[in-house]
């Protein structure tokens, strides 16, 4: 392989924990008021092109840490008002997080603001998530007559959506006051349903809480603190645990972040904005699985792997169809048999769910720019197979400037700009193909990257054709892809469909506890 498709794997594999790690920093903060990360914790708060209210009465700060190495912060005002004789509560919550990527920085920053009634019901909220290069996601939405009027904007596209909104539905702020008025003790258990406004979706948040706990916090301080777990629906699997000292205040928040602890901690403002060290977090070796050496990972037509988990079931993390076959060793050891795709030759009518056909918020099929690009892949080509294969060489040879400081952005803006890394590459397929009715979806799993012998995340593309869905891969471009992708998801990134940043929940769950031996390999037949 290339030396440059080399790097190009090195660099990108990493695109998929980008992606994640602004919702997974939400879901996280549900136990502390945090609802995002952000551009630089250098910035003071109020910097920001978004509207602040600057809210005085009540605010708070809170430092961010990966083990410990600190990455962020978040700052959170809160003030109450009345309106036309009733009491509503206004909050803003401004977070900032800053890490590597191969010694790139990555910065995100996330804003929030909310309307809500003293007791928890949401009113309003506007949220905006930054990730520069790429433009910025905003969602605005507003409780009326039992729905909640949604409008997002993405690539500067409008869309309007609606959600049927329920009177015991809480405000994304409603955790960071539930332990204020109805604490908990030790063996209680509380659950509530709430709105996670990033992904425009209610999510049912369940608390267990367990004994008290001293827990000391930056600077030294140390607390009794009730040991709270928490789960919640939209994101099955993900665990945090939250730290309620004795005046209702969650002062530290804990959870598992590929193989390692995301801590939130309460801080002071100065500590909040203190300069980062120049140490700051690179995720790139954390990430690597290392492998004996697959020669021609890429061109190969079968591999046979066996793979374990520290204290879980690998089984279910791994997708299993055409292309995979699972069979069950032990209860933490499986073998994973992965085959390239057979080459369609026949294309009867696709019988699929037109989710795989229609434009969505991401993969914006319609848009000008992507089904310009299509057409000038295609041509005059009229085969299927030959006008998926096109396209992938198509975004493989055009999309020139390897942007790895962007989270994930969607088709249409990739198109204007032609830069991104793996997550890009696979988004922009998935349009095109569609603008060419093709039904398209994105994958999302493991990569072999031969310089470093291990594996990565990483994401590409399916088309499904002759009644199955073969795999491709812009970032590679070879033409579909041999045994060296282990798949772990799939979307459509339909509105309808889990949350999209959902999508890259096994990788996160599973990076740091998975072992990968590779056991035989059978190259590609000429």
């Amino acid at each position: 392989m290339p030396m440059f498709i080399q790097r190009r794997l090195i660099q990108r594999r990493l695109s998929v924990l980008a992606v994640v790690l602004p919702s997974w920093l939400s879901m996280f903060c549900l136990g502390a008021g945090l609802t995002a990360c952000s551009q630089s914790p250098a910035v003071e708060p109020g910097d920001s092109t978004v509207e602040s209210s600057r809210l005085k009465e009540e605010e708070d700060w809170k430092v961010i840490y990966i083990q410990d190495q600190r990455i962020g912060y978040e700052h959170r005002q809160r003030r109450m008002e009345d309106q036309s004789g009733k009491k509503v509560v206004h909050t803003q919550n401004d977070s900032y997080l800053k890490f590597k990527r191969f010694g790139q920085a990555l910065n995100l920053e996330v804003h929030l603001q909310t309307t809500e009634t003293a007791e928890g019901e949401l009113l309003s909220y506007s949220y905006q998530m930054k990730n520069p290069p790429a433009g910025s996601t905003i969602s605005r939405g507003v409780v009326k007559d039992g729905q909640l009027h949604i409008e997002t904007n993405i690539a500067n596209q409008a869309s309007n959506t609606q959600l049927k909104w329920k009177a015991d539905y809480y405000s994304p702020g409603y955790l960071e006051r539930v332990f204020r008025e109805s604490p908990l003790q030790p063996g209680e258990k509380k659950s509530f349903s709430m709105l996670l406004p990033e992904f425009s979706k209610i999510t049912e948040v369940n608390l267990v809480a367990l004994e008290y706990e001293p827990v000391e916090i930056p600077g030294g301080i140390q607390e009794k603190c009730l040991h709270i777990v928490m789960k919640q629906s939209l994101l099955p699997g993900m665990t945090t645990d939250l730290y309620v000292d004795q005046q209702g205040e969650i002062i530290k928040s804990a959870t598992d972040f590929l193989g390692a602890k995301m801590y939130l901690y309460q801080a002071s403002k100065a500590q909040a904005l203190e300069e980062l060290s120049g140490r700051e977090l690179d995720l790139a070796m954390q990430t690597l699985i290392p492998v004996s050496p697959l020669p021609a990972a890429h061109d190969t037509e079968q591999v046979v792997y066996q793979i374990s988990m520290q204290q879980d079931d690998p089984a279910k993390y791994l997708v299993a169809g055409d292309t995979q076959q699972v069979k069950r060793l032990a209860a933490d050891r499986v073998e994973l048999t992965v085959t390239k795709a057979a080459e369609p030759v026949a294309f009867p009518a696709a019988e699929i769910d037109a989710e795989f056909l229609k434009p969505t918020p991401f993969l914006q099929s319609s848009d000008a720019g992507v089904i310009k690009h299509a057409k000038a892949a295609v041509q005059s080509e009229t085969n299927p197979w030959q006008q998926a294969l096109l396209l992938e060489k198509y975004v493989h040879r055009n999309l020139k400037k390897k942007n790895f400081s962007t989270a994930l952005a969607s088709a249409a803006e990739v198109a204007r700009n032609m830069e991104g890394d793996c997550t890009e590459h696979a988004m922009l397929l998935a349009a095109m193909l569609r603008a060419q009715k093709l039904p398209a979806r994105v994958a999302v799993g493991l990569v072999y990257i031969p310089s470093r012998k291990s594996f990565g995340g990483h994401m590409w593309t399916e088309v499904f054709l002759d009644h199955r869905w073969i795999p491709l891969d812009a970032t590679l471009g070879k033409g579909g892809i041999g045994a060296g992708h282990i798949k772990l998801g799939d979307s459509s990134l339909a509105e309808k469909a889990p949350a999209p940043l959902a999508l890259f929940l096994p990788v996160i769950q599973s990076v740091g506890k998975l072992s990968i031996e590779v056991r035989d390999s059978r190259p590609r037949a000429e």
